[in-house]
């Protein structure tokens, strides 16, 4: 009779589980559509920052090289993780770009189960999964950087969640391990999950030796065979500083206001959402609220994201518009959340149908506002001229077309002459595959600013530095012997090719000889 009961038990258990397995599946199946979808708008429009990425990942896959040009090793690519993954993808269908696709329809389709199982695991209704996936991947600025780390980020960032919310300690230790690899700067989130949440902290131990044993043989790998723990865009960036003038992360969102109004209001409106779900968390004691009972992961993941700006906006870097992306995304996610908790809000016992209405009330009020910026953003997508040229927010110089022409026209005139980038130099690196340097692909000519930033930096800085690098080879920078510049105003006629952006601007490159 008792092993009657048990298989009773187990076949409800089955019953029980097949309905949600399904709703997992349509809610990763309809993200992974609705991101191919969008890639076939923005394939041609890829931002040049993308494209050192996914020069990266050709080279990995054809050549089994780390670098951004096939004859020099480089370390330069920000996220490891996002090349390894866009190299396997360019090695399955034999093409980075399309590989891209592959990656990106997955990572999304990844991130749609993932804000399914935090719907279950919360007990939220469907909308936020909805609002989750959709306004995540719709939002201006994440359409902007497609082939950059951002649609990793936003799926790890969300499985975290779920770890979190299920108590596992092991799966949240790899997570944690993935998102460092991704990019340094995300290991923000699951520190500040293991200080708030009580469950993680018991396993603090646990969690760190499982993330250490995840990363150590990537960051082992890269100080031995690379040169340095962590990629060297830790010097790059700080470098690239001095071409913004006044403007920096903190101040950035007034420069993209200025410059991309529309796409950058559009952008903030969920963050804004977000937010005011996240201040009426400690204004309303909302953990002492059934509604709110077993969020405090959620709660967390939207505090990384303050963190994560606050903690830039303190470092000062240059405002790249893709580092706002981990605290959009974690605050969408947030208002995501305060959209589904109509569900939660049940009538109290022996409370009247009407106090039962009014609890329901904040809940839709979310969900309606978040409809409603769902909509901004199909909308602003919707009305852009197809196919796309330019995404939303980008700082190039040219467009990814025009850069191609530029790439495809060097490969026939330089052969095997090494040529100076303009300074932007993935999409020309992409499709010249010729010898194209600057810091981005010759650590030779990187080596000055990295003895620089060790004589400015402080004992502590400078004893890291040194740590970082010191398995690095020294070697001569290269020598150009032609370099590909920008012109703008009048001498811009002459050159042959003409190209426009909307961030800089009409002007035209060149071509000149370099003096010896």
């Amino acid at each position: 009779m008792q092993a009657l009961d048990n298989d009773h038990a187990v076949d409800e258990r089955t019953t029980r589980r097949r309905p949600a397995r399904r709703r997992h599946l349509v809610s990763a199946a309809a993200g992974g559509a609705a991101a191919f979808v969008v890639f076939l708008l923005v394939r041609g429009s890829l931002i040049d920052d993308a494209y050192i990425t996914l020069s990266y990942a050709r080279n990995l896959a054809e050549h089994l090289h780390w670098g951004l040009t096939e004859g020099r090793t480089a370390n330069s690519a920000t996220s490891p993780l996002n090349v390894l993954v866009l190299g396997a993808g360019a090695f399955v269908v034999r093409d980075p770009i399309w590989g891209l696709g592959l990656v990106f329809v997955l990572l999304t389709a990844a991130q749609g189960w993932g804000m399914s199982r935090l719907a279950e695991a919360a007990r939220l209704g469907t909308v936020t999964v909805v609002l989750g996936v959709g306004m995540v991947l719709l939002s201006p600025l994440m359409l902007s950087v497609v082939g950059m780390e951002m649609a990793l980020a936003a799926a790890l960032l969300v499985w975290l969640t779920v770890a979190a919310l299920d108590d596992r300690p092991a799966l949240f230790g790899v997570l944690t391990a993935l998102l460092v690899l991704t990019r340094l700067d995300l290991g923000v989130f699951p520190l500040v999950m293991l200080i708030a949440i009580g469950t993680m902290r018991r396993r603090a131990v646990r969690i760190v030796l499982v993330a250490a044993a995840t990363a150590a043989p990537w960051f082992v790998f890269s100080w031995v065979a690379l040169g340095a723990l962590v990629p060297d865009t830790l010097v790059i960036k700080t470098v690239a500083s001095a071409g913004w003038g006044p403007w920096e992360f903190g101040n950035g969102p007034r420069l993209y206001l200025d410059a991309y109004p529309t796409a950058t209001r559009v952008t903030t409106l969920p963050v804004l959402l977000g937010l005011v779900a996240l201040l009426a968390w400690p204004i309303t004691r909302a953990w002492r609220r059934p509604r709110w009972t077993g969020l405090a992961p959620v709660a967390a993941l939207g505090l990384g994201g303050v963190l994560h700006y606050a903690a830039y906006s303190l470092l000062a870097p240059p405002p790249y518009h893709w580092y706002y992306a981990p605290s959009v995304i974690a605050l969408t996610v947030v208002a995501a959340v305060a959209a589904g908790t109509a569900r939660r809000a049940g009538p109290r016992p022996g409370s009247s149908p009407e106090s039962a209405h009014r609890a329901t009330v904040p809940a839709k009020v979310w969900a309606l506002a978040g409809a409603l910026v769902l909509v901004l953003d199909v909308g602003y997508a919707a009305q852009r001229p197809v196919p796309w040229t330019q995404v939303p927010i980008m700082t190039n110089w040219a467009t990814a077309e025009q850069y191609q022409e530029v790439g495809e026209a060097l490969a026939d005139r330089i052969g095997d002459e090494v040529v100076s980038s303009p300074g932007e130099i993935g999409t020309l690196a992409y499709y010249c595959r010729c010898d194209i340097v600057d810091l981005f692909s010759d650590r030779g000519t990187l080596q000055p600013f990295i003895d620089q930033r060790e004589r400015e930096a402080g004992p502590v800085m400078r004893r890291l530095l040194q740590l970082n690098f010191a398995n690095l080879e020294r070697q001569p920078a290269a020598e150009p012997t032609q370099a590909v510049v920008w012109v703008g105003g009048p001498d811009a006629e002459a050159a042959p090719w003409p190209v426009e952006s909307n961030w800089r601007g009409p002007g035209a490159f060149d071509l000149v000889p370099v003096a010896p």
